[in-house]
């Protein structure tokens, strides 16, 4: 430990022939906390602001021999050990800066600001100064540091002060560049400043100010501004009053955040969002309306067409009787188009409501209806414990079927089709992984079958309507029944996807909230 007597002066003004002798006791006990350490990193010396800062009693920590591991946080200790180590080679300034995680007394954690300097005989000193804020930092390096300005910077983001008594307004250099401001010298006041305020704003903007200034309510506001360079641009501002001990306000303190692009971003979505729900319910309403005015000239072709083939198969020949036939099947293959198309439309035109529905009441319904299939086929079907939601029951009873429906029409030949239906409850971070709600508690169905699968690269494909990867003649159908599957988990909110292998059987997911 080194005396006030080694300590040299470099320089002496009249003024400080008049320094007291205990002016470095003075400064080395009421300034930053000091810390000096040895070469092999033992602590040699505490002053008596580190005690008061950590609440470390200095004389018990030399006793003990303790060590810099003792005080600094065990993530943080690479990092001092590599500055020291870097500051035997290079005596570069800005290495000498670092920010650190002490252990204090009552195992709570501090950070502080920290000056690294070489003393001699291998000894180092460590300034300690308290991060004052109550919020904890955003960075825990200088590295970092720097890297978090550089961030802050490419935010657009500024703070500013104005000070009541004079009218004076100072501003950071990201407000300068935020207004566009070629000069950071100019002289601004309160007037200036809200003279850039967009005229649509500037009533609003007054009444926030007014407001701060003699209620001292905060100023949390998003305003239009005309820059120095007539560029419109849209600002997040914040404000508060700071006041003295005797409660007079003497400035207002704030911040400021150039939201342009961000809120330019939001309206073309939001633009693109409405355009996109319009020319959907644009296409709904014509597949609803097309649909329906379809249904009156299909019942003609097929009434007329089955009197003509009873009336007249006889003198039609064979010939005639083939063609009349396939006249007859294309208007029933156009009906069973027309109603599956009607019920692709209704999906999100219905006004059923959402209502507790039991989907093990949903599956044995289905079962039921589909009963005589799933005879005739051979299938077994395997359900779990499904749970209750919140939805249309229809609409569900519409979904397990078409997805059992499917498993059926397209299983194996040579082998019995065997279809498990399960259900969980969804994990949070499958749930954050699939971007949905966390607030919501979701449930994942799955319905398995051992059929001929598909290719993985049809996934998307096959959801999509009038997409089918088979021939009418191999499995008749429309292509709409996933689609339909796809629609109504959209309208509850929900999740759709199937995996699968070629030859081996398909998996589809569901994932639909518990409550809507």
């Amino acid at each position: 430990m080194y005396e006030v007597s080694d300590i040299n002066t470099y320089g002496q003004s009249k003024a400080s022939e008049q320094l007291p002798e205990t002016i470095f006791k003075d400064i080395a006990t009421n300034g930053p906390g000091i810390v000096v350490l040895s070469s092999d990193n033992m602590i040699a010396y505490c002053n008596e602001q580190f005690e008061i800062s950590t609440g470390f009693n200095a004389k018990e920590l030399l006793q003990d021999n303790a060590g810099i591991e003792n005080l600094i946080v065990a993530a943080d200790l690479d990092q001092l050990k590599l500055q020291i180590k870097t500051l035997k080679h290079d005596a570069d300034q800005n290495k000498r800066f670092g920010v650190y995680r002490l252990n204090t007394a009552g195992n709570s954690v501090k950070t502080f600001f920290t000056y690294l300097s070489a003393l001699k005989d291998q000894y180092y000193c460590l300034t300690f100064l308290a991060e004052p804020s109550s919020t904890g930092f955003p960075f825990i390096s200088v590295d970092t540091r720097k890297l978090f300005f550089e961030q802050l910077e490419n935010m657009n983001f500024g703070t500013f002060e104005w000070f009541l008594e004079n009218d004076r307004v100072v501003w950071s250099d990201g407000l300068y560049k935020i207004y566009e401001f070629g000069d950071n010298n100019v002289e601004l006041s309160i007037e200036k400043i809200q003279q850039f305020v967009h005229p649509e704003d500037k009533k609003r903007v007054s009444l926030a100010i007014k407001k701060c200034l003699e209620d001292g309510e905060d100023i949390a506001l998003e305003t239009k501004i005309i820059t120095a360079k007539q560029n419109i641009k849209i600002l997040s501002c914040t404000g508060r009053m700071v006041y003295d001990n005797e409660g007079k306000a003497v400035k207002m303190i704030g911040s400021v955040r150039d939201f342009t692009e961000q809120r330019m971003a939001e309206q073309n979505l939001q633009r693109h969002v409405k355009e996109l729900h319009r020319s959907n319910q644009e296409l709904e309403e014509f597949a609803y309306v097309a649909s329906h005015d379809l249904q009156e000239p299909l019942r003609k072709i097929t009434t007329f067409g089955d009197r003509l083939f009873e009336k007249y198969s006889d003198t039609l020949g064979e010939e005639g009787n083939m063609y009349m036939k396939r006249i007859i099947a294309s208007a029933e293959n156009m009906r069973m188009l027309i109603n599956n198309l009607l019920e692709f439309s209704r999906v999100t035109r219905s006004t059923q409501p959402f209502t507790d529905t039991s989907l093990g009441l949903v599956v044995r319904e289905v079962k039921n209806d589909l009963e005589l299939l799933i005879d005739e086929t051979g299938t077994k079907i395997e359900v779990g414990k499904l749970p209750g939601i919140e939805a249309s029951f229809s609409q569900m009873k519409q979904l397990f079927t078409n997805i059992i429906n499917n498993a059926i029409k397209f299983r194996k030949q040579e082998v019995p089709c065997h279809i498990k239906i399960a259900a969980e409850e969804l994990k949070e971070d499958e749930i954050l992984m699939r971007h949905l709600d966390v607030r919501k508690k979701y449930h994942k169905i799955q319905i398995e079958d051992n059929g001929i699968g598909f290719d993985e690269e049809y996934s998307v494909r096959i959801f999509q309507i009038f997409q089918r990867l088979h021939g009418k003649a191999e499995y008749p159908g429309s292509g709409i029944g996933l689609a339909i599957c796809k629609k109504i988990a959209d309208h509850h909110h929900g999740l759709i996807f199937a995996t699968g292998k070629e030859g081996e059987g398909a998996c589809f997911t569901i994932i639909l909230p518990e409550k809507q």
